[in-house]
């Protein structure tokens, strides 16, 4: 688990490891804004530089994203060969599908 606060208020932290199907999941866990979002993008890109293959990002505890968060997330995304957004909360899909980023950052059913 990685936890990042940034020099303002929003917090997040990330935890990873495999799912059955040998696919990284990152879970996102808290708020992603300008505060963040670079300490943040630095921590899962040493968490997914390994595993670039398939990457599922779980942001069913995302509370919060603004457009560096977004911006951030699509970094990421272009690191690995696959990438599924799983659980997003209601929020956090309306922006992704709002800017139709949903073809990048693929919504999993």
């Amino acid at each position: 688990m990685v936890r990042v606060d940034g020099d303002m208020s929003a917090q997040a932290r990330i935890e990873s490891g495999p799912d059955a199907s040998g696919a990284l999941v990152v879970n996102v866990i808290g708020e992603i804004d300008i505060s963040n979002a670079d300490t943040l993008g630095s921590a899962l890109e040493a968490v997914v530089a390994d595993s670039t293959d398939v990457l599922a990002l779980d942001l069913s505890a995302l509370d919060f994203l603004d457009s560096s968060g977004l911006a951030m997330l699509l970094r990421i995304a272009g690191r690995a060969r696959s990438v599924e957004v799983r659980n997003p909360t209601n929020v956090v899909r309306r922006i992704i599908e709002a800017t139709g980023l949903d073809t990048v950052l693929r919504i999993a059913p």
